[in-house]
């Protein structure tokens, strides 16, 4: 009986051994599962609107977005807006109008007949709305803009790549997802800065001076640079000039180390990088690689 109880004993640790064992390996999948889930080695991309708009696009992050009133006589205005993210060394903007004193041959020539790089032009129609589509390619770069016209708003949706990284997969991507309609759907995009690019270890610098334009290969492409708007206050004591910042444009795309170089009072300054905040670019290039550059940028205050 003494040699059965002990027999049981070692067989019953060597189970709860067996199963703790097991437990941690579990675990440890668990873990490993989630982490992987939380760690995404790519952007995830999503469907983006706004509101009283009637298009959708998806995009790989969330984007900056400006909202502006374009005057066109001392009784009326035009609504504009500019949205632009960064990823990967890809930069994606849509623009939206009010079709009020603006057509669609306006903005072809505004976007695409002083641009020499445009290659080839065509038709496009999406969800019953007609456009012009045009490409471009250069020995380091890539892209395409497409612009339509509704009854009420005209649109303009452009992609700007580097052939640095994999950017022709985003291109078509972006593309082929616009959607019109009068009630679109997806995540509401509001004024504001959006998602900031951050370091993409396929185009990490391993360098990480910044540099002068003098010193690079290619400088920076800035592709959305919105205007700061009046404060309400500035406007109300007749305050006009020009905020001159100092900024980086990373290698990861986001413009950092901003410095006021020259400032406005009345809160200008602020308006002025909280603009800069929202520009999209390409970042300026150096034996093969994306570096970090400084850039100086000029705000002009004007009353009409």
């Amino acid at each position: 009986m003494r040699m059965i109880y002990k027999t049981y004993l070692v067989i019953g640790i060597g189970l709860m051994l067996f199963g703790a064992v097991i437990h941690r390996s579990n675990a440890g999948v668990l873990v490993g599962d989630r982490s992987r889930n939380q760690v995404q080695p790519a952007a995830e991309w999503q469907r983006y609107t706004v509101s009283g708009e009637e298009f959708s696009v998806l995009l790989p992050v969330a984007p900056a977005m400006n909202t502006s009133d374009m005057y066109i006589d001392e009784r009326s205005k035009r609504r504009e807006r500019m949205l632009g993210a960064y990823s990967n060394g890809v930069v994606y903007a849509v623009y939206t109008f009010e079709k009020k004193s603006l057509s669609l041959n306006d903005l072809i020539r505004r976007f695409t007949s002083n641009n020499e790089l445009i290659r080839q032009t065509e038709p496009v129609t999406v969800n019953g709305i007609t456009g012009t589509s045009s490409r471009f390619e250069t020995d380091d770069r890539m892209g395409a803009i497409q612009l339509f016209a509704t009854a009420q708003n005209l649109y303009v949706f452009q992609v700007v790549g580097s052939k640095l990284v994999n950017s022709p997969a985003g291109i078509p991507k972006f593309l082929s997802s616009i959607r019109f309609s009068k009630q679109p759907e997806g995540n509401k995009v509001t004024d504001g800065a959006g998602d900031q690019p951050t370091s993409n270890p396929e185009t990490a610098q391993v360098n990480p001076s910044i540099f002068p334009g003098k010193d690079v290969t290619r400088k920076v492409s800035v592709i959305t640079k919105p205007e700061p708007r009046y404060t309400e206050e500035a406007r109300k004591n007749q305050i006009t000039g020009t905020v001159v910042l100092r900024a980086v444009f990373s290698s990861s795309g986001a413009v950092t180390n901003i410095h006021p170089v020259s400032n406005l009072p009345d809160g200008l300054t602020d308006r002025a990088i909280w603009a800069a905040r929202q520009i999209r670019f390409i970042p300026a290039i150096k034996d093969g690689r994306f570096v970090s550059m400084w850039i100086e940028l000029q705000y002009n205050f004007n009353l009409f």
